[in-house]
């Protein structure tokens, strides 16, 4: 069923985020910051204090002013009877690690649940709205029946629940909240999918459309978006492919062509790197797992990996036409995107280990992995400190990625007269 987005936001919401990570502090920080009062949980007690103290590193653009801002009321409490206390909402945001399957373990959900549920108080009326991605039918079964045992009340009229899955990226966090094509909201009934919702409208910052349907239902839309999402990446890599051996082609001008149909559109058709990330690639493995279950066929998500793979072969052998053995090779951008740190997957991280098993050596640099402090060790490549350092020693650049400061990069690679491979210009 489609319900009406609210056209205005409502008065505060007393609400609560289980998890502050990459995905929860930013969703906390901006409820509170939109006049819900809020309280935050983690299990980290170094987190707690880092977000108290408002001294956390973050890469996330934006994130770190707006928690620093005066008009940020968020209460970071040590324990999570503390942050159902008076809640309407809760908001559990744990990881769901993928399995060796492909499947998602619902092992910290549960684990967050059930420590939710006990405190639940007797006449207390709550959501608990999981924002974590689970596998279709999870909310439904185990994550019910924990809920209904650890608070001692049937699902439906004391207690809500909802499944609330984002469609952000990290580096965009707080933008893709605000300004969001949807909001997805799986319930148990519609009381709880309506306080949800009011939660949701009060941060963004245009009108959203609202998609409430069953819990099952929006597990299942949550990762075939992602999967829709690779499978057109995936295609318009392997375009990309076909065009350079059939040689004089501009694949930008094919694809653009391509998106100019209704029916396909433009969005992630651009051919370039492979798909990286923490959402993506397990999303993707995810729906294979599902259909394997349901015993039908996963040819489609099995080959939408399977060009994904084969395409960081392409980009290496492509960039050892372009050098001589053993020489030097920079790689400008490990992380899987711009404004994050995160490394899962990444294409440069997947390129300098390809080069590297190769006998290439490699110094690496990036500009969200220095900013953090994080001191890494790689057997597969050097990091270095600047960008500057990397041009000046490679014999051949190679930039993975869309880079923050992609123009000074550029700059310093033209003044250098260094060869370098753009991915995203190249072809």
């Amino acid at each position: 069923m489609v319900y009406p987005s609210l056209s205005h936001k409502e008065a505060y919401i007393n609400l609560a985020v289980i998890g502050l990570g990459k995905l929860g502090l930013p969703l906390a920080v901006l409820l509170a910051s939109n006049g819900n009062r809020v309280k935050g949980f983690d299990n980290s007690q170094v987190v707690r204090d880092l977000v108290r103290s408002k001294t956390l590193k973050s890469s996330e653009p934006g994130l770190i002013e707006l928690i620093n801002s005066p008009s940020i009321s968020l209460n970071v409490v040590e324990n999570i009877k503390e942050a159902v206390e008076g809640s309407e909402i809760i908001f559990i945001i744990v990881p769901t690690p993928s399995l060796p399957s492909g499947h998602f373990s619902n092992e910290y959900v549960i684990d967050a649940v059930n420590n939710v549920g006990k405190h639940i108080g007797s006449s207390q009326r709550v959501v608990i709205d999981i924002v974590s991605t689970v596998m279709p039918g999870s909310c439904e079964g185990p994550i019910k029946s924990a809920l209904e045992l650890s608070s001692r009340k049937l699902v439906g009229h004391e207690v809500g629940l909802c499944y609330n899955p984002e469609f952000i990226a990290l580096g965009s966090v707080l933008h893709d909240m605000e300004m969001p094509d949807m909001h997805l909201i799986g319930q148990s009934s519609p009381w709880a999918g309506e306080i949800v919702e009011r939660a949701l409208q009060s941060i963004v910052k245009k009108i959203v459309p609202s998609r409430r349907m069953s819990l099952t239902e929006a597990e299942l839309v949550k990762i075939a978006v992602n999967n829709f999402v690779t499978m057109k990446i995936s295609f318009a890599n392997s375009l990309l492919q076909a065009s350079v051996r059939l040689t004089e082609i501009d694949i930008d001008v094919v694809t653009e062509a391509l998106g100019l149909d209704t029916r396909i559109g433009n969005k992630y058709l651009k051919a370039a790197a492979p798909y990286g990330g923490p959402c993506f690639p397990r999303d993707t493995r995810a729906l294979a797992a599902l259909y394997q279950d349901l015993g039908i066929s996963d040819s489609l998500s099995e080959a939408t990996e399977t060009v994904n793979k084969s395409h960081v072969d392409f980009i290496v052998n492509f960039i050892c036409k372009q050098i001589k053995k053993g020489e030097k090779v920079g790689i400008l951008g490990l992380s899987y995107k711009a404004g994050t740190s995160v490394k899962d997957e990444s294409p440069g991280v997947l390129i300098a280990r390809g080069l590297s098993e190769l006998g290439f050596q490699i110094l690496a640099w990036d500009q969200e992995i220095i900013a953090e402090g994080i001191n890494e060790i790689d057997k597969h490549y050097k990091l270095c400190e600047t960008s500057s350092e990397v041009i000046r020693d490679a014999n051949f650049v190679v930039i993975s990625r869309v880079l923050a400061n992609n123009s000074i990069v550029k700059k310093q690679l033209l003044n250098s007269h260094r060869p370098f491979y753009d991915i995203w210009r190249q072809f």
